[in-house]
């Protein structure tokens, strides 16, 4: 019952907890956002604004989805930047987002200019803008944004600062925009620099060839200084005129960028001198500019981003200035600047650094940190002397304590590996050494528990010896059997011990057993090797009689052909041409099977030795298969044909070829031997995962049985007696081909013929 009302009441409460938590939880809202950029998606600045956006939504607990349109304004004119705009617009119709964020000059005035009926309703914020269009802008009542002021004064008194008195190159071109630039540019500057062109020959020229190359550090003190500030324009009309005007000069110079296209996106890399910039886009994202004074990416995004979410959460669009000016400050690129050689602590005061190092940026702290490190650990090392001269005393007295052991343990610890113990009442008590070793329990052992851990074959002996254990024996005994105490595997053991004297008031049945157990394992362990060695080398003493009985006899085979006709030949007796002839060839023929069998005795020797020499290249299977084919095609028997099928691209193997043509050699002969009529087929091919090459010689000779294709392989093993050869043809190709490491392999069916399958590791991507 009580758990009943238990339940209920729980259940009564668990609206109310649910209540309490949704109250206690922060509101999200949830918005779709519309953002345009003016450039490429894979601009890199574009990653940090949409990581800023983001982040700021999430902190005013807005729960957004995000549509990003990139205008691509650069490869676009005017008039196809505001169709795309037009189109996109009506594309996201029924999706309709509740605010459009858009960022820079092209994408804001193309967006405005599109005239879309969408404009009229969803309020727009943009940012970034240089030159707004403000006719334009003010044509929407709903629209606000942030002006990005241009200070081209403060950058040029930045880069006067920097460089001393130089001359400051700019790239103007016949757009509007670029018009608007110089008028602007030019009137910041009025009184702080010259406009007109200067002139160079003023000033002496440099010692040094003017082709001699500085590092970056010594750049600005290896070039000629200005008596004043010169404002140089360049028109790139041809690519000439722009490398003469960013080329190598031993004048002091400097650019300034003043927007970003796809001139001045590359200008910051390849530029022969220093290289500053007007707008944020340009610095820092690994275009080579050094900095300049403008509205940072994240200050300009984070403004964009609190006035939408203003909106976002009601205020009216339209009780915002509908042109805010932007916060600015000096922006530098880290990496850059180390690179022109500039000190950052030299630059204006409270400049942001973009890509600085976490050492550098820190450093201050680091090196505090390091410094209250150092003194934690000084602190520490006079502490713990303290502590041990405070514990030297209890030292000294444990090292006395533990000079004061048992003897038998003292016994124990000088033997290494072996321990002493005690048996009596058929209690086996060890040291306490012993039971650490085998990590087992420290307990007496009876002699009911060791007689079952002992090998089964030595137990008989084990209860002989127990009797006299019990009853008393006049000498020491030795006694080695082995035994599984932690039931680990049964390793040998070495008991050594002697009965105790009679003493007073002992009788013979309670006398005790002292002694010693060696673990004897590795010893016994190097007796069976010294077994197997001894075995072994019996072994090889019969394999190397047997290897001279069978080579007595292979070699013997030849030669008397060769002895035996050649004294037919010179006896004197009247023979034929024809008859002569034939006996020539049978001493012909059989000189090379003997030199065949020298050269594979010496071979095998030289492979087993490690003394063969084996030279690596890289080589076309095609040609080296189709030099063994042409070789070959005239050696075949009369009715046999060897046929050749290769791939259309040849593999390229990395091996050597002189042994591989060996091993292929061999294959084609032994086909050739037991196939009396049909064809010898040579042909190459790929696994499924281009890892191996599979080369193969079939035959349609009388194949090999079943039960002797696994003795092929086997040294002077001829399935053929009568057949030519020495039986050590196919083992030499098998030590060849694994030390390639590949393998052979066979497939045979007795009456239909062989194949023989060499594998071959393969790397695409050689050549020749």
């Amino acid at each position: 019952m009580a758990n009943t009302s238990y339940r209920y009441l729980c259940l009564l409460l668990l609206p109310l907890f649910v209540l309490v938590a949704n109250s206690c939880e922060r509101p999200t809202l949830k918005k779709r956002i519309l953002v345009i950029q003016s450039y490429e998606p894979d601009f890199h600045a574009y990653k940090d604004i949409e990581n800023t956006l983001k982040k700021e939504l999430q902190k005013e607990g807005i729960r957004s989805s995000i549509f990003t349109f990139y205008l691509n304004c650069e490869a676009y004119r005017a008039t196809q930047e505001i169709q795309r705009m037009y189109t996109e617009l009506d594309n996201l119709s029924s999706w309709k987002p509740d605010i459009i964020i858009v960022n820079d000059d092209q994408a804001t005035y193309s967006l405005l200019a599109c005239e879309h009926p969408l404009l009229d309703s969803i309020p727009i914020v943009f940012t970034g803008v240089n030159y707004p269009n403000r006719p334009l802008i003010q044509k929407y009542p709903n629209v606000s944004g942030f002006w990005d002021k241009p200070d081209y004064r403060k950058n040029i008194e930045l880069i006067e600062q920097i460089m001393g008195k130089c001359v400051i190159v700019r790239i103007s071109d016949s757009t509007i925009l670029d018009k608007w630039i110089l008028k602007d540019m030019n009137e910041q500057i009025k009184g702080l620099c010259s406009i007109t062109r200067p002139k160079y020959s003023n000033y002496p020229t440099h010692s040094s060839p003017a082709n001699q190359k500085t590092s970056p550090s010594s750049l600005r003190s290896a070039k000629i200084p200005f008596d004043s500030l010169h404002i140089q324009t360049v028109r790139p009309r041809t690519s000439s005129e722009l490398i003469w005007g960013l080329g190598t000069s031993t004048y002091n110079k400097a650019y300034l960028a003043t927007k970003r296209d796809y001139i001045s996106i590359s200008l910051g890399r390849f530029c022969s001198f220093p290289s500053f910039s007007t707008i944020n886009e340009s610095v820092g994202y690994g275009g080579g500019f050094i900095g300049g004074y403008m509205t940072p990416v994240e200050t300009q995004t984070q403004e964009a981003s609190r006035r939408a979410v203003d909106i976002l959460k009601g205020t009216p669009a339209n009780s915002f200035p509908q042109i805010t000016e932007s916060t600015k400050n000096y922006l530098f690129d880290y990496p850059t600047s180390t690179e022109w050689g500039i000190n950052w602590k030299e630059l204006p005061k409270g400049s942001i650094f973009l890509n600085m190092p976490f050492m550098v940026r820190y450093q201050t702290y680091i090196i505090l940190c390091g410094i209250l490190l150092t003194l934690f650990i000084l602190w520490t090392f006079f502490y713990q002397r303290i502590q041990y001269r405070r514990e030297a005393a209890h030292k000294k007295q444990a090292q006395e304590s533990l000079q004061k052991e048992k003897e038998f343990l003292s016994l124990a610890l000088e033997g290494g590996n072996i321990f002493a113990f005690r048996y009596s009442n058929s209690l086996f008590e060890f040291d306490h050494d012993f039971y650490k070793s085998l990590n087992i329990p420290i307990k007496p052992i009876t002699s009911m528990q060791l007689l079952e851990s002992l090998h089964p074959d030595d137990r008989e002996d084990f209860i002989l010896h127990k009797h006299q254990l019990d009853t008393g024996f006049p000498s020491r005994k030795i006694t080695r059997r082995r035994y599984k105490f932690n039931g680990k595997g049964y390793i040998w053991w070495e008991f050594r011990y002697a009965q105790a004297k009679e003493r007073h008031g002992v009788t013979r049945e309670n006398l005790g057993v002292s002694g010693l157990c060696l673990n004897i394992q590795q010893s016994k362990e190097v007796e069976e090797d010294l077994i197997k060695a001894r075995i072994k080398a019996e072994e090889a003493d019969q394999m190397k009689s047997a290897f001279l009985a069978n080579m007595s006899h292979e070699i013997r085979t030849p030669l008397n052909a060769i002895v035996g006709f050649s004294e037919l030949l010179t006896s004197g007796m009247e023979i034929s041409p024809e008859e002569r002839e034939e006996f020539m060839q049978v001493i012909s023929k059989n000189s090379d099977l003997l030199l065949k069998l020298i050269n594979d005795i010496l071979d095998l020797s030289r492979i087993e030795s490690g003394k063969m020499s084996f030279t690596l290249t890289n080589c076309d299977l095609n040609e080296l298969l189709s030099h063994v084919y042409r070789t070959h095609q005239l050696l075949m028997p009369k009715d046999v044909e060897l046929k050749m099928q290769l791939p259309a691209i040849p593999a390229i193997l990395q091996t050597d070829r002189h042994r591989l043509t060996q091993v292929v050699t061999n294959l084609i002969n032994n086909a050739a031997k037991f196939t009396a009529r049909g064809h010898i087929l040579i042909k190459y091919d790929y696994t499924p995962d281009k890892r191996w090459i599979r080369l193969s010689v079939t035959d349609t000779g009388k194949g090999i049985p079943a039960d002797k294709q696994a003795q092929i392989f086997e040294r002077f093993n001829k399935l053929d007696e009568f057949a030519q050869g020495t039986g050590l043809g196919l083992v030499i190709c098998q030590i060849i081909i694994e030390h390639f490491g590949g393998h052979i392999t066979l497939e045979s069916k007795e009456g239909e013929g062989s194949t023989f399958i060499v594998t071959l590791p393969y790397t695409a991507g050689l050549s020749v």
